[in-house]
């Protein structure tokens, strides 16, 4: 039993330096590059470039805008980007949330901050998940399909509940 408990010691001490040793995690081997397309896709839609935005994505390309009709092929997506800069949305954060890949095809999941201002209104923030697929056309990442929609209001706090108790002095 003494044994038992001098090996079950020893493992305990020797079990935190073990973990401490485990590799990290590896980043997949895409992300860099899809950071940089996010990168370069924010910095074109900002100045408007939406011819820009376009060419990022794949030629067969199919966005999914929410509440909408995909749409097919970059000159359709050229012209939903300017659509959408027409509305307001003047600029895109992008925060990676993962990015898996496997041969040709890579995915990404993030959330979007759109910084919108429509004509004569107050300026406005509002956040989107997304998943983008990715293939790789003659050694770059580009966008295949595109998919955004909403995220959840943020919850107002409740307003505080005045109860007939409250107004006893």
């Amino acid at each position: 039993m003494r044994r038992f408990r001098v090996a079950a010691l020893a493992v305990s001490l020797l079990f935190p330096a073990l973990v401490l040793r485990a590799e990290p995690s590896k980043m997949d081997p895409a992300r860099r590059a899809i950071e940089k397309v996010g990168k370069d896709f924010a910095a074109a839609y900002a100045r408007s470039d939406y011819s820009a935005v376009a060419r990022m994505y794949a030629e067969d390309a199919i966005a999914f805008p929410p509440d909408g009709d995909m749409v097919r092929g970059r000159q359709a997506i050229e012209a939903l980007w300017k659509e959408a800069g027409a509305t307001g949305i003047k600029s895109l954060e992008f925060e990676i949330v993962d990015v898996v890949s496997s041969g040709n095809l890579a995915a990404e999941t993030g959330i979007a901050t759109m910084h919108i201002q429509p004509a004569g209104q107050a300026a406005a923030t509002a956040k989107v998940k997304y998943v983008v697929v990715y293939k790789k056309v003659g050694g770059a990442w580009l966008l295949y399909r595109d998919i955004w929609n909403s995220m959840a209001a943020a919850a107002a706090a409740p307003a505080p509940t005045v109860t007939p108790e409250m107004h006893h002095h």
